[in-house]
């Protein structure tokens, strides 16, 4: 009897054992869990667990995105790649999250080649409004007329992507992606995807983008 009490006693203290400092370690927050997991990736509370990444630890091309997919339009910074296997895309989504020094975190999207069925390119300028106003209390009349539009390149990529409609079959959805960059980095994003693609870029009119 005196035995069986004192394993009673054992068992009890390691469950109190357990509540006490077993819980408060699997119940990190937000900022504990992110640096829990940037540290130690495999540690097994970080499974299926995704680190926020913001834009500026992304690399590629800076631009604004417009991405429709599935009849959804979200617009955001971006930065674009662009090589022989398709086009990736870090767009930045969500409200801004301190774990990441008040940045917002990025979604990523990846279009393949044999997947676009279009490539537009137009060439514009965009009201340069920021630096004018800078340089018109700089310099004054001068700064302000002598301040240029800034050229841009914008490009839409009309592609298919699945959609899963059952588990028996999936139905293509036809969907775009439209960069607004700088004109060097467009005319060279132009000629990239005309290579992966083999298809020749259509030059629409263009149209006057807002700041």
């Amino acid at each position: 009897m005196p035995t069986r009490k004192i394993a009673a006693g054992v068992f009890f203290s390691l469950l109190l054992f357990e509540s006490v400092f077993i819980a408060p370690v699997n119940a990190l927050n937000a900022k504990e869990l992110y640096q829990l997991c940037s540290s130690f990736p495999l540690n097994s509370r970080c499974q299926g667990y995704e680190a926020p990444i913001s834009l500026d630890n992304r690399s590629g091309k800076k631009g604004d995105c417009i991405l429709k997919k599935h009849d959804l339009e979200k617009r955001g910074n971006c930065k674009i790649n662009v090589n022989e296997t398709g086009i990736t895309v870090y767009q930045e989504m969500g409200e801004r999250l301190e774990i990441i020094n008040d940045k917002k975190s990025t979604r990523i999207i990846q279009i393949f080649p044999n997947n676009i069925s279009r490539i537009e390119y137009r060439e514009d300028e965009k009201d340069n409004t920021d630096a004018r106003v800078v340089n018109t209390l700089l310099f004054g009349i001068t700064g302000f007329l002598l301040t240029p539009n800034k050229k841009i390149s914008e490009i839409q990529i009309n592609y298919a992507s699945a959609t899963p409609e059952d588990t028996s079959q999936e139905q293509q959805s036809m969907d775009y992606l439209r960069i607004f960059v700088g004109r060097g980095t467009g005319r060279e994003m132009r000629s990239q995807l005309e290579k992966i693609t083999g298809l020749q870029a259509e030059t629409p009119q263009a149209t006057k983008l807002a700041n």
